[in-house]
């Protein structure tokens, strides 16, 4: 089952749909969204999650109860800064962040190891981030590359 709810005027979800348990893709981009819906974080065989291009400025912690996301894509929303859970979903291969607010990234980003590269088309797996405000010196590391990235936050 993939419902496609984009490109409607969507805020919210209701609570009911968290007994999806088997849904494996969601695409809620292009609407009004401002806050991730509660139940989603509740559908543990998501896969697929595609909120591009709403208005969310922040990822609640719970996005670590996701554990079999591969897909994440948020670009195209105010978002301010990614919550550190982000970074425990060892099976994300493509994480979309680009053209947010961002301006900095949390220090255990260098776990994400699936996403192995910068990406630039939009449907290359790898991190998507570039088209964000960073700060420097973050801004400066990612001109070396995700590798580049990883060794300035990993702890030594």
């Amino acid at each position: 089952m993939k419902p496609h709810l984009a490109n409607n005027q969507i805020t919210g979800l209701p609570g009911s749909l968290a007994a999806m348990h088997s849904l494996t893709k969601l695409n809620l981009s292009h609407n009004r969204i401002v806050h991730i819906p509660t139940c989603v974080y509740s559908m543990k065989g998501l896969v697929f999650l595609h909120l591009a291009c709403n208005r969310l400025e922040t990822i609640a912690d719970q996005i670590q109860d996701l554990v079999n996301l591969k897909i994440l894509i948020v670009e195209g929303n105010s978002i301010h800064t990614l919550p550190k859970t982000l970074c425990f979903l060892e099976s994300l291969e493509l994480l979309n962040v680009d053209f947010n607010d961002l301006q900095n990234v949390p220090v255990e980003m260098y776990l994400l190891n699936r996403l192995g590269r910068l990406a630039c088309h939009p449907l290359d797996k790898g991190l998507h981030i570039i088209h964000n405000p960073l700060l420097k010196p973050i801004q400066e590391v990612l001109q070396g590359g995700l590798s580049a990235l990883y060794n300035y936050l990993k702890p030594t």
